[in-house]
């Protein structure tokens, strides 16, 4: 008989309304979203598209034209297989090697290890070696492998249409260097990105020396200049403030999304989330406070949150300042006293303050690159005051010369002092503020020099354009946040012959060392010091780092004279937005960033951690703004649940096109209405909208660039906004694969935590549902993982007995929902990307996802909360030892092993998705079309059709992970490969001894080993001594859906939450919790959270 997972009938409290929600609709419990969370498959995931008369014959007439190619004979392609003549003696076919290397990414860079298989690089790792990042990553790096393989990169250096040689190359750079040397540079220009390159930098030391006349100017458009300019000017010297997160106990966060788009987010995550790790209750956790406009991932994360204008922040820190500092700048007495003008911050603020006050050295308060210099100014005085200069913040002293600003630049080009201008890597044309005009600024320069990975919308006004090296393929150098120096060493040879940056300053330079290789082992070797050799350079290659290289850093006393000055020049604060005009802030997307990653599917595809938005870019608004522009309608509930909040069709989300006005400029883009955001804001993420992009950026999205003023680039005002009639199907999976409202997430505050610390089996249908294991619920958790006692279940239970018994764990309070995983998993196991119809279509591919959920507390949906807490989870598939999944496989396509883990027989599945039907998690995807063998315009073309992958994207692929078909289901697998290989290394040192063990910690699976947070443990549940074990044993431990049975091998940890009980907003319990009150329901036998392997 086959077993079919049924859910029991919900509770009351659970009818009640739900305890979380996904989206607005979920929250209303609007028809559309009924109907659509009862569907197994979001609508349309497993619908044919509908083809009309016309469309048929177009298709067939294609079909036919190409159907010769298909048939044209029957004998296979014929290959060569070319042996190793002479095999390198480190080169073992089909052993990865590995080597240590760094990204950069806007000045600051990761410390990696490369992981290459016969040549060509494959995936991205941290270098463990490098203590302060602990061995992890971030998204961006993940991904970065993929530009490497973009067909659409750059291939040929250019001049028009012409293409040059290499030869040609070195003699333009070399000219360009004579003609301006005689002349001490004068009219000669260079417009680079931000990098902390040491090698760079003593060879721009050397053209400011060389060319004294020169201009020399870096660009980001999003970059961190207000934090620098505080910071040097309060500390006499050129600086920037360096955040110690894992030592402060109480942190407060001025519109800093510090733990994603801030520099140093990788560290910050780290350290912050190690201040949120409990084990037991005798463990203390951090606080988080955070003021912010717009929902980020910081504040999604904090426990007392304030929604406030942009503009309106310096108020609040200047109230913030007059509690704590006992002498403050001059002036800020006026400011402080607007505060009582914006309705409840006073209270939170100056309770906050009583707090940072308490914690003293252990309080960290921290603003974000949106903010003026002044915010910076009075953040790192109030740090002063309380002590934490020196242990919860440092100033490092940053070497060299200031760079000049776009804004210099530009005034010398409308000055006609430009003769040559050599654009070394951005897309100023596309991302430089609208005001400057600098398309037109740039074509006025008599020549025109781009060095780029990309033929983009820069190069498109250059005159020539100069193929850029991959940092993959390119010899160089390169700091960490706190200064280290890391190297940066080629995988791979030059694709296209590309040039980087260092090759083509040397070359200006006329020095005879030109060889990037050969400048980076000079630099290096002055690093070190005296007495440097060879084999300190080799060491410095082979360890990934050089030690003891930091910034220096800077004990002076900070200066209140100069924070006087940068608050004199703040001035008065603009009125509070209205609907009437609404503030417009501008946003880092937490995907494509800056719009460098426009064409990098793996980003494209990753849902956005707050909206779940993807493929595109939206205007997101507050649920008051839009009720009040008639967006939607206002209370009562009912209303609301008719017109669909962000209306849903066929499963899309349809956004309504707006036309909003700034500076100046129309912007043209669709609504999200987006919870937790400041009422009369607007917020519009960046990086959209480009014009000269590769194949999968052409059409995401709309450019707000255009928009943006050089003096205030993050914050504006709407001088108009009109609502048009149409609309745009967006690509947001927010309400895909939902678990239907159950207690999915158990949290609690830190003190429950603290008077029980078992608060997760009084949770939920498991708080009143018999166990699973009754009698054998004592058993230890090695016992329960290899002889599956029957306990209450009506089933016999199949025995492991396999040597090692696999589990993970996942911390649900340290995760901050980041997505390094989600792209770490895509790119070790060849995940698919499937384009921006397919995800409307609920048919995305990823294995693990971040489901965020909002919590209001509230039971009669009668209005939109606007400061609902979040709650992130990851969920892969959770290795059911009782999987669901199994029982109703007609073909036996996915079975158990020895070992725990639920595989799948890819040739063996006939894709019935029954499977995925029957599992409660929402965790298989199936391979709709042949996503690897046809690009994402072609997916409906008929079977005669050309196929194949382009030749640069195999070489990105995991040559020990299968690559899927058209028709098989597919789901997380643990890494089975990570699992076989450690096995057979161990089985290998073991000789004929019985010893095969794996020892705890000996690999890592792909999210575990990307992780920031360490939220993700994996290993053998049998080993007491492994660190999932251990965390199983917690009493906060408990399995998702356990009530069912399913015994999942994945299990979670309880999420908590650190409230001040003297803030305005303090809620004695999670608003998720709160419906459970009035429950009373008796824990009378905590089925869920003994079942399973814990």
């Amino acid at each position: 008989m086959k077993r079919v997972t049924k859910h029991p009938d919900p509770s009351p409290a659970e009818l009640s309304g739900p305890r979380y929600w996904r989206s607005l609709d979920d929250l209303m419990a609007s028809p559309g979203f009924i109907e659509q969370v009862e569907r197994e498959f979001p609508a349309g995931a497993s619908e044919m598209s509908e083809v009309d008369r016309r469309h048929f014959f177009k298709i067939m007439a294609a079909s036919f034209a190409l159907g010769g190619l298909g048939f044209a004979g029957c004998r296979r392609p014929e290959a060569y297989i070319v042996p190793y003549a002479k095999a390198p003696e480190y080169v073992i076919p089909g052993e990865p090697l590995y080597y240590a290397s760094a990204c950069e990414h806007r000045g600051e860079a990761i410390p990696v290890l490369v992981e290459t298989h016969t040549g060509r690089p494959t995936k991205i790792e941290g270098n463990p070696s490098f203590a302060p990042y602990g061995g992890k990553t971030d998204l961006w790096t993940q991904a970065s492998v993929l530009n490497l393989y973009d067909p659409d990169r750059s291939t040929a250096h250019r001049r028009g249409r012409r293409t040059l040689a290499r030869s040609e190359v070195n003699d333009l750079l070399r000219e360009i260097g004579r003609r301006h040397r005689d002349n001490g540079g004068r009219g000669i220009a260079f417009l680079a990105e931000e990098s902390s390159s040491p090698t760079r930098a003593r060879l721009v030391a050397e053209l400011r020396r060389r060319f004294p006349e020169a201009i020399w100017a870096e660009y980001e458009p999003l970059g961190d200049s207000a934090s620098v300019e505080a910071a040097s000017a309060l500390a006499g010297r050129r600086a920037r403030p360096l955040f110690r997160y894992g030592r402060a106990t109480r942190i407060l966060s001025l519109d800093s999304d510090f733990l994603q788009t801030e520099p140093g987010a990788l560290a910050a995550t780290r350290g912050f989330s190690e201040g949120r790790r409990v084990k037991s209750a005798e463990d203390s956790m951090n606080r988080l406070y955070a003021i912010e406009s717009v929902l980020t991932v910081t504040g999604a994360n904090a426990d007392h949150r304030l929604r406030l204008a942009s503009s309106q922040i310096p108020v609040a820190v200047a109230a913030l300042a007059a509690r704590l500092l006992g002498q403050a700048p001059a002036g800020l007495g006026d400011l402080a006293a607007r505060v009582d003008d914006l309705p409840g911050v006073r209270a939170w603020v100056e309770t906050c303050a009583d707090d940072l006050r308490s914690a003293g050295r252990e309080a960290l308060v921290v603003a974000g690159k949106s903010q003026p210099a002044a915010v910076h100014a009075l953040a790192l005085l109030i740090n002063q005051t309380l002590g934490a200069i020196g242990h919860t913040i440092e100033l490092a002293a940053l070497p060299g010369e200031a760079p000049a600003s776009l804004e210099t630049l530009a005034e010398a080009l409308r000055g006609d002092s430009v003769e040559t201008l050599l654009i070394l890597g951005g897309n100023p044309v596309y991302n430089a503020p609208g005001d400057l005009n600098w398309g037109e600024l740039q074509e006025s320069a008599g020549e025109v020099i781009r060095l780029g990975l990309y033929e983009d919308e820069t190069s498109a006004r250059a005159n020539v354009h100069l193929t850029a090296a991959h940092y993959l393929e390119a010899w160089g150098d390169a700091r960490t946040s706190d200064g280290t120096v890391l190297p940066v060493q080629p995988m791979i040879l030059p694709l296209f012959g590309g040039l980087t940056e260092l090759e083509v300053l040397a070359r200006i330079l006329g020095r005879d060392v030109t060889d990037p290789y050969n400048l980076v082992f000079e630099t290096t070797l002055g690093n070190i010091g005296d007495g440097a050799t060879d084999h300190d350079f080799r060491r410095f290659l082979h360890e990934g780092f050089l030690e003891g290289s930091g910034y220096e850093l800077i004990r002076a006393h900070l200066s209140t004279t100069a924070a006087t000055e940068l608050v004199a020049r703040l001035g008065p604060p603009p009125v509070p937005p209205t609907a009437s005009a609404p503030e417009v802030r501008f946003l880092p997307d937490y995907r494509v960033d800056d719009g460098r990653f426009a064409n990098n599917g793996w980003l494209q595809e990753c849902p956005d951690p707050i909206t779940k938005m993807t493929w595109d870019n939206a205007i997101y608004m507050s649920p008051r703004l839009a009720s009040e522009l008639k967006l939607i309608a206002g209370t009562p509930a009912l209303p609301i649940a008719r017109n669909r909040i962000n209306p849903v069709v066929r499963g899309i989300q349809q956004g309504q096109i707006i036309e909003l006005t700034v500076n100046g400029v129309t912007l043209r883009g669709p609504v999200h209405i987006q919870p937790g955001m400041d009422n009369y804001t607007l917020a519009i993420p960046l990086g959209y909208g480009r014009a000269r992009t590769g194949r999968i950026g052409t059409g995401s999205g709309f450019d707000a660039y255009p928009a943006r003023s050089a003096e205030t680039p993050w914050v504006a005002r709407a001088s108009a906004l009109e609502i048009t009639r149409d609309r745009f199907g967006m690509a947001n999976g927010q309400e895909h694969w939902s678990m239907e409202g159950r207690a999915i997430i158990r949290e609690a505050n830190h003190d429950k935590f603290v008077a029980n610390p078992a608060f997760v089996r009084d949770i939920g249908m498991e708080s009143h549902t018999p166990p699973n294991y009754g009698a054998d619920a004592d058993l230890p958790l090695a016992v329960k993982a290899t002889t599956t006692p029957r306990g209450n279940s009506l089933y016999e239970h199949p025995q492991f007995t396999g040597v090692h018994q696999w589990g993970m764990s996942i911390d649900l309070n340290t995760c901050i929902g980041c997505n390094a995983c989600v792209i770490a998993c895509q790119a070790e196991n060849n995940i698919p990307i499937v384009g921006r119809d397919q995800v409307r279509r609920g048919r995305e591919m990823h294995w693990i996802r971040i489901d965020r959920y909002y919590s209001s507390g509230s039971k009669d949906n009668t209005y939109i909360p606007e400061d609902p807490q979040i709650s992130l989870q990851p969920v892969a598939c959770v290795h059911c030892e009782n999987a669901p999944c199994e029982t109703v496989c007609p073909v036996n396509a996915t079975v158990h092993d020895e070992e725990g883990l639920n595989v799948m027989a890819y040739n063996r599945c006939v894709g019935t998705r029954y499977c995925a039907n029957n599992c409660p998690y929402k965790v298989r995807r199936f391979n709709f079309f042949d996503w690897h063998q046809r690009q994402l315009d072609k997916l409906y073309l008929g079977p005669a059709a050309p196929k194949g992958m382009p030749e640069l994207l195999q070489m990105a692929q995991n040559p020990d992970v299968t690559v899927r078909m058209r028709g098989v289901m597919e789901k997380c697998t643990y890494c089975v490969q990570r699992i076989q290989a450690a096995k057979i290394k161990r089985k290998v040192a073991a000789g004929a001894s019985d010893d095969i063990k794996i020892p705890d910690g000996t690999f890592q699976v792909a999210c575990q080993q990307a992780c920031p947070a360490d939220a993700i443990v994996f290993g053998d549940i049998t080993d007491p001594e492994s660190e999932v074990s251990k965390a199983k044993h917690r009493e906060h431990d408990y399995s998702l859906l356990g009530y069912l049975n399913t015994r999942p091998r994945t299990t979670y940890l309880g999420k908590l939450r650190n409230p001040n009980p003297a803030m305005p907003d303090y809620h004695k319990l999670p608003l998720s919790y709160q419906e459970y009150r009035n429950a009373n329901y008796p824990a009378s036998g905590n089925g869920g959270s003994e079942g399973g392997s814990r």
